[in-house]
């Protein structure tokens, strides 16, 4: 009896262990069947598996055509990161900024991103420069991680409550 009992204890465990044998690789094989989406971001979290969330910055294309449909704006780029804008704007000849301007920008941005909840606006030839070569960056395909940190500085000095 007890050799019989051996035997029994023996073959369930080897069952057991064939059973879950077969269940390691379910989750990667439920990923690797996912559909992949076609996003139009430069997200380096994703890309290089960094742990910096922030470094995530996007070109926001469809914001600056409506920021640029204002009478007083001449060109705007737009970049948004983590839900925040930041839009450089060129004026047409004798325009200022006023805050009914920079609110008028801000609903445009919004509209045309319902993720963005804060957009700074400025219209410094240097940071549109700046936002412009970054622009040019993201759509050439450069990654992220080689300018975001250039890019955080830009803004902290044109907008240091940011």
């Amino acid at each position: 009896m007890k050799k019989i009992s051996i035997y029994v204890t023996a073959f369930m465990t080897m069952l057991l262990l064939a059973a879950c044998m077969n269940n390691d690789n379910n989750a990667s094989d439920k990923a690797d069947n996912a559909p992949v989406e076609n996003m139009s971001t430069n997200d380096q979290k994703a890309d290089n598996n960094t742990d910096n969330a922030d470094q995530n910055l996007d070109l926001a294309e469809n914001a600056a055509d409506r920021v640029e449909e204002l009478e007083e704006v001449d060109g705007a780029t737009v970049l948004v990161t983590d839900h925040t804008a930041y839009a450089a704007i060129d004026l047409k000849n004798g325009t200022e900024v006023s805050d009914d301007l920079k609110n008028k920008i801000q609903e445009k941005v919004k509209e045309a991103d319902t993720s963005v909840e804060k957009v700074y606006v400025s219209e410094d030839p240097d940071f549109t420069t700046q936002l412009k070569d970054y622009a040019d960056r993201i759509k050439a395909g450069e990654p992220v991680e080689g300018f975001f940190d250039e890019f955080s500085d830009a803004v902290r000095r044109v907008f240091p409550s940011s």
